[in-house]
């Protein structure tokens, strides 16, 4: 390493020159300053690693010395010296920037000590920046910017395997895969792992025996399922070229992808994805839920016959046991819901909940099958109770009256009813106002009241257990409510009816 000492006392420089002389020849100075304006101009001219400085010097002292450095050099390496009574100033360097300090006089062990605490430091740096500037190669190659440089492609046979969760994974994931993956033989010097859109890639560089590679792989995923992690991984067999790296990726995010929205956490290989998809291949959703069928029944009104379509529809999808590919399923069904709009459009009949909805988009949020299945579910009920009864009233009105009427003495809201009548909240508040005259907590408090008044006609329920009783928290509310509504307190009005009995 190359060394610049800086101290106004000339004693402190022979000192600090002869132990490196004598104990440090591998280590050079290369110069030295009695002030920190002489020691900045030096380091204009001079190469260094290493700047050791006092801490306290006439004009510039060694604190401001260290931020100076730190601005202008932020690579090079600030070691204070100090005596024992400046241990403050030593704090104060360290905070802007000093990587350590000495105290005056320097013992030569100590100093030769301090010299390996920075080698070391400085290989670990070296090391990571190593690391770092592979990982972005890597990136690259994943992403297709790059094409794979000679020095990877040494082998023509290489392997990548792809693990993605529920969650996205993290740094700490990554570390205990290739962790795992080491501690089982695998050589490091063949083995690159990072993580890439919230997936953990592993890339083999070498030819590995694939039962082995995924016998690791499975039991890297058991681990993390033990410790409440659902993992899925797929992996794929390739040989090196330019975009060969980007194609794995992508071939391996699809089988990833398939796993996860089929729920199935194993290890998958090309050849398994290859008999998944042949399984599926009958399947067709044109053959459970037509948008034909569906439009044909709604444009008729008959929703007794459009709920017996979607509960038998959903009756025979809950008894499919194929794993189903994502990518085909959610492209047909988008195209069985585009043609249900087209025949709503031709017999002149209002989109559903009165606004288009961006199926592309709403699918693109569902992760499995199981949520996609619901999804249109709620979606076919969703249509059935927008459809009008004898009255001219959608049947989501009378069954959300129903729903309240049923469920009143609970803690109830808005929320929990709109899902019962399978809509969206702010749309059902709106509807439900424009047909009942009453905002959703108006006509909550009508129905407790209404109750309330009933109840009030036994003589031994205190006004407090009536309140429980038809669903109000705070009995000062009820009676709030109550008197806004009956233009009497629930007491006055217990005891009114007491008395009219009475007589």
């Amino acid at each position: 390493m190359k060394i610049i000492l800086i101290d106004d006392e000339k004693s402190v420089l022979k000192g600090l020159q002869h132990i490196f002389s004598k104990h440090c020849k591998e280590h050079e100075i290369v110069g030295s300053a009695q002030s920190a304006e002489e020691g900045l101009q030096l380091l204009q001219s001079t190469m260094a690693d290493v700047v050791i400085t006092d801490v306290m010097m006439p004009g510039m002292n060694g604190i401001e010395l260290t931020r100076e450095i730190s601005k202008r050099y932020p690579y090079l390496v600030i070691v204070i010296l100090s005596g024992h009574a400046e241990f403050e100033y030593v704090r104060e360097a360290m905070r802007c920037g000093a990587f350590d300090y000495l105290l005056k006089p320097c013992h030569y062990q100590t100093v030769i000590d301090l010299l390996h605490k920075i080698g070391s430091k400085a290989a670990e740096k070296e090391k990571l920046q190593e690391k770092t500037s592979h990982k972005q190669v890597l990136e690259k190659l994943l992403r297709g910017s790059l094409e794979l440089p000679d020095s990877w492609g040494t082998h023509t046979d290489m392997q990548m395997a792809v693990l993605g969760g529920h969650e996205p994974m993290d740094a700490r994931m990554e570390e205990h895969i290739a962790y795992h993956l080491l501690n089982e033989g695998m050589e490091p010097g063949s083995l690159d792992t990072m993580i890439h859109d919230g997936r953990c890639v592993v890339l083999a560089r070498r030819a590995i025996d694939s039962t082995r590679f995924k016998g690791l792989l499975d039991a890297c995923r058991l681990t993390m399922r033990k410790q409440n992690q659902t993992v899925v991984a797929a992996f794929h067999r390739f040989n090196n070229g330019p975009r060969a790296i980007a194609q794995a990726y992508e071939a391996n995010k699809k089988r990833c992808e398939f796993l996860a929205f089929n729920e199935y956490s194993v290890v998958m290989d090309d050849d398994a994805y290859q008999e998944a998809i042949k399984q599926q291949e009958p399947f067709a959703i044109g053959d459970y839920f037509s948008g034909c069928t569906f439009g044909k029944y709604y444009t008729l009104a008959d929703a007794k016959k459009l709920r017996h379509y979607t509960e038998s529809t959903f009756q025979q999808l809950h008894r499919v046991h194929h794993r189903i590919d994502p990518v085909r399923l959610k492209r047909d069904l988008l195209s069985e819901l585009i043609y249900l709009e087209h025949v709503l459009k031709e017999h002149g009949s209002e989109p559903f909940f009165g606004r288009q909805i961006d199926y592309m988009q709403e699918m693109n949020g569902i992760r499995t099958l199981h949520e996609l299945f619901g999804w249109l579910k709620n979606y076919c009920m969703s249509a059935i109770m927008c459809m009008n009864d004898e009255n001219h009233n959608p049947h989501y009105i009378q069954t959300a009256i129903r729903y309240i009427e049923m469920n009143y003495m609970k803690d109830l809201t808005l929320k929990e009813v709109a899902d019962a009548v399978y809509l969206n909240v702010w749309y059902f508040s709106s509807q439900f106002k424009k047909y009942t005259h009453a905002s959703f907590s108006e006509y909550l408090n009508l129905i407790r009241i209404r109750n309330a008044k009933e109840f009030l006609r036994q003589k031994d329920l205190k006004v407090y257990q009536v309140a429980e009783m038809v669903g109000f928290q705070d009995a000062a509310y009820f009676s709030t409510v109550f008197k806004a509504l009956e233009r009497m307190s629930p007491k006055e009005f217990q005891q009114s009816f007491l008395i009219a009995n009475d007589s």
